[in-house]
């Protein structure tokens, strides 16, 4: 039965490097959510830790970069499982402090790719288009994108 008071966050790092690729990371034919296809790095927000906490953490965790706090929200989406949980997912547009070296968490991912968009429509995904056109779109603009970034704030009352 849906409990519409219970929900998962979710926030994934859209990395992209200088030379306009982003990185995918391809997820374990295992994975309960999205089984053996290319997704940014992420996961669940945990206790009382922000979004950029978690992206960061995350990032780490799983493919061992470290990216810049300097973050942009760039979708937000609410998802239905098969199982009835709902979750709401963020992705989060990043830049790394370097692109090398990768190395992923071996249990829940098989290899990554830095792609464009022609080639993220070559591989199986989890349905990111929408920000890769973002993404371009932000960079071709040529603003600032600094008054633009995540606001953090923890608050324990």
């Amino acid at each position: 039965m849906l409990n519409p008071k219970l929900h998962s966050v979710t926030a994934a790092a859209i990395i992209r490097r200088d030379d306009g690729r982003i990185l995918l990371l391809k997820r374990a034919d295992h994975e309960k959510v999205y089984p053996g296809m290319y997704a940014g790095p992420g996961g669940k927000i945990e206790g009382n830790d922000t979004i950029v906490e978690t992206v960061m953490r995350e990032v780490k965790e799983e493919c061992s970069l470290e990216v810049e706090p300097d973050m942009l929200i760039l979708k937000e989406k609410a998802i239905l499982r098969k199982d009835g949980q709902t979750s709401k997912a963020l992705s989060v547009l990043c830049r790394p402090k370097k692109t090398e070296p990768i190395i992923l968490e071996e249990k829940n991912f098989t290899g990554y790719k830095w792609v464009n968009l022609e080639e993220l429509r070559q591989i199986p995904h989890v349905g990111l288009e929408p920000e890769f056109i973002k993404v371009a779109e932000i960079f071709a603009s040529g603003a600032d994108l600094s008054p633009f970034y995540i606001d953090t704030e923890k608050t324990v009352l």
